[in-house]
């Protein structure tokens, strides 16, 4: 992915060095180069050059030296008095220096990203949307989302994990601010065209395990509410933030239409089923009505080293074998989910079995049972 150049001319050396340091150390590394200015001659070279794109971060106190010197930079406005500029729109944004430097990261990406769209062109990689999807619930599905979330993240991956569950457990084992999807559905309906910096502003960051995500806690009835267009909307705009490579869409065993577009505009569909009769019916059941799909991909979960049913009905191959795991039969803390470096390196290992089907193999990975 593109890294935005970010160009800082400060008069308070210590902040800028300490936002710099920030940005290398945080997510942000993977996404900004930051280089620091402490006089203003500097930077005068430097925008001499009109094919630059980036963002030249300036302190007040040079903003009248720079106020009307052309550049090809976008100008943003380091302020200790004015509040945050709230619309992309703004010609010269103000950013307030004393909010949290994450807030302040995230906006000036919001603004960035609306003044420069980034198309891409042939050769660039384009972003991956995985669903994970099953056909009734305590199947396991957002454990395995969230865990393969995780591990493609540690991997060097920019990981995207957005629930469209109506109420998401994920909400409760994910660190970073919440309650920001019932804001972000209000842009969807009421200005869609901002729905692109809205989402650097309002999508929440878990640090720890360095991804970004949504996840409804408290709107079930909007969630009822959001359409299939709506899904599109959302996953396009993720899309094109030209931020991320892999989208994981954590969904609810529903055909609800908000389910059944994201499953449409997924490149893959990680459908969880249990050796259990009961879910082989439904999933049955579900898979005629919701039609043919290439991109399907059955992984059974709590595997516990057999298999009691019969799952050639399901007219494909199961692709991975997730293992049961006894701890997680009973959970006290969000902390346990983590607890297990089995499942978690296993997840990835049906992520690479799902990439070796894609190539067309017959082979089928099967994941170590938990003793």
């Amino acid at each position: 992915m593109n890294k935005i150049q970010l160009y800082v001319l400060d008069d308070d050396i210590v902040y800028a060095e300490r936002l710099a340091a920030f940005i290398r150390s945080s997510e942000f590394a993977e996404r900004i180069q930051v280089r620091l200015f402490s006089k203003i001659e500097l930077v005068f070279e430097v925008i001499e050059n009109q094919q630059l794109e980036g963002v030249l971060l300036l302190s007040e106190a040079y903003y009248p030296f720079m106020m009307n010197r052309s550049t090809s930079l976008c100008k943003m406005i380091l302020s200790e008095t004015i509040a945050n500029s709230k619309e992309a729109e703004t010609k010269i944004p103000f950013l307030y220096r004393f909010q949290s430097l994450h807030q302040l990261i995230s906006r000036l990406q919001a603004f960035y990203t609306e003044k420069h769209r980034f198309d891409a062109g042939p050769g660039t990689k384009r972003t991956k949307v995985l669903s994970v999807y099953s056909s009734s619930g305590n199947s396991g599905k957002t454990m395995t989302a969230v865990h393969l979330a995780k591990q493609l993240s540690f991997r060097g991956e920019q990981v995207f994990y957005l629930s469209l569950e109506s109420v998401s457990t994920a909400s409760q084992w994910l660190q970073g601010d919440l309650g920001r999807f019932s804001q972000l559905l209000y842009y969807m309906k009421s200005t869609p065209e901002l729905l692109g910096p809205k989402l650097q502003l309002l999508k929440s960051n878990d640090s720890r395990l360095r991804i970004d995500y949504l996840t409804p806690k408290d709107q079930i009835r909007e969630m009822q509410e959001m359409s299939g267009d709506h899904v599109r909307l959302l996953i396009e705009s993720l899309i094109s933030l030209n931020q991320y490579d892999f989208i994981i869409v954590d969904l609810e065993a529903t055909v609800h239409p908000r389910i059944v577009k994201s499953l449409d505009v997924s490149d893959h569909i990680i459908w969880i089923v249990r050796d259990d009769l009961n879910d082989l019916y439904k999933t049955e059941a579900l898979q005629k009505q919701l039609g043919s799909m290439q991109n399907v991909h059955f992984v059974i979960n709590k595997y516990t080293g057999k298999e009691t049913n019969d799952f050639s009905d399901l007219g494909k191959e199961i692709t991975f074998k997730l293992p049961y795991i006894p701890e997680w039969k009973v959970l006290s803390t969000p902390e346990q989910i983590w607890q297990s470096g089995l499942f978690s390196e296993q997840t990835y290992d049906m992520f690479t079995a799902i990439q070796i089907e894609k190539g067309h193999s017959s082979l089928v990975r099967e994941g170590a049972a938990a003793s």
